[in-house]
């Protein structure tokens, strides 16, 4: 018979982990007290807390990356008219971006005032240089003594009475400027009765324009007629009695427009009112040359024109 083979030999037992020594004690420990003398017994020694072991490190878990479909909706964006919905955050960022558009718009709006204020200072100072050579004054207006003046006041006792006009007016402008011309277009005129309670109105007439060169005297004259014109009894008293003393007052006003011309430059025509009150009758038998003239005053605009002279 065949030997058998020798069994294999047994592992050993692990050996059992070696317990920690105890911490040794500070030098600076109090040393145990020295037994009395009387043969006493030992007091049992102080008890002591067993050191306590390190904490163990904490482990901070790794930072996870951006999902892959966030990180592509940043750098690729969905095509604005694509099927889904952007999200709220896309719609921030696009007003954001377009947010450039309202700086071009505020840069271009302050170029642009830059340029009319820019454009106004010039305009500013180019009508002072224009005034201080040309040196320009308004004209003077003076109404003559009004002729022909015919006045009839009809009517009886049951009826109110009717008055009946026909007034001429002739106002003269002197021009005092040596380089600056005036125009005058087509307007009307209008005359009326001056009385305290109030004017009466007694008819109008066109005005003719004319050209009012430098250094010269014009002339604006025109009739006025009137008929029907229904007034009060002690208002035509009064008239009746003022004009048989040639002592009736008139008010008259011309409605027209006014350009200037500096040689070859000319401006545009804007409106003009002339005002001319306190118009009395020129005498029997004479001419409109008798008489006092009476200022008028020009409205420019509806404003009073003024010099600076």
């Amino acid at each position: 018979m065949a030997e058998k083979p020798p069994l294999p030999p047994k592992p050993k037992p692990p050996l059992p982990p070696r317990p920690r020594p105890p911490p040794k004690a500070p030098a600076t420990a109090a040393r145990p007290a020295p037994a009395p003398a009387n043969g006493a017994a030992r007091p049992a020694p102080p008890f002591k807390k067993p050191a306590l072991a390190p904490p163990l490190p904490t482990q901070v878990p790794p930072l996870k990356p951006p999902p892959a479909r966030q990180y592509l909706h940043h750098q690729h964006p969905p095509p604005p008219g694509g099927a889904r919905k952007a999200p709220a955050r896309y719609r921030q960022q696009q007003r954001r971006r377009g947010g450039g558009g309202g700086c071009s718009c505020r840069r271009a709006c302050c170029l642009a005032a830059g340029f009319a204020l820019l454009a106004l200072c010039l305009a500013l100072a180019a009508a002072c240089l224009a005034y201080l050579y040309y040196r320009p004054r308004p004209p003077s207006f003076h109404l003559q003594p009004l002729a022909p003046v015919r006045l009839r006041l009809g009517g009886n006792a049951s009826a109110a009475p009717a008055l009946e006009a026909t007034v001429g007016a002739r106002a003269v402008s002197w021009n005092p400027n040596e380089r600056v011309a005036f125009r005058y277009g087509a307007g009307e005129g209008r005359v009326a009765l001056a009385d305290a309670d109030g004017d009466v109105a007694l008819g109008w007439a066109p005005v003719a324009g004319f050209e009012h060169a430098p250094r010269s005297v014009a002339a604006v004259a025109f009739v006025a007629a009137a008929r029907g014109v229904v007034v009060d009894e002690a208002v035509a008293a009064r008239v009746r009695d003022r004009y048989r003393r040639r002592q009736q007052a008139f008010r008259v006003e011309v409605d027209t427009h006014v350009g200037v011309r500096v040689g070859a430059l000319r401006t545009g025509m804007v409106p003009v009112r002339l005002v001319c009150g306190g118009g009395v009758m020129a005498p029997r038998g004479a001419g409109t040359a008798a008489g006092p003239l009476s200022r008028c005053q020009v409205y420019l605009f509806r404003v009073r024109w003024f010099s600076l002279n």
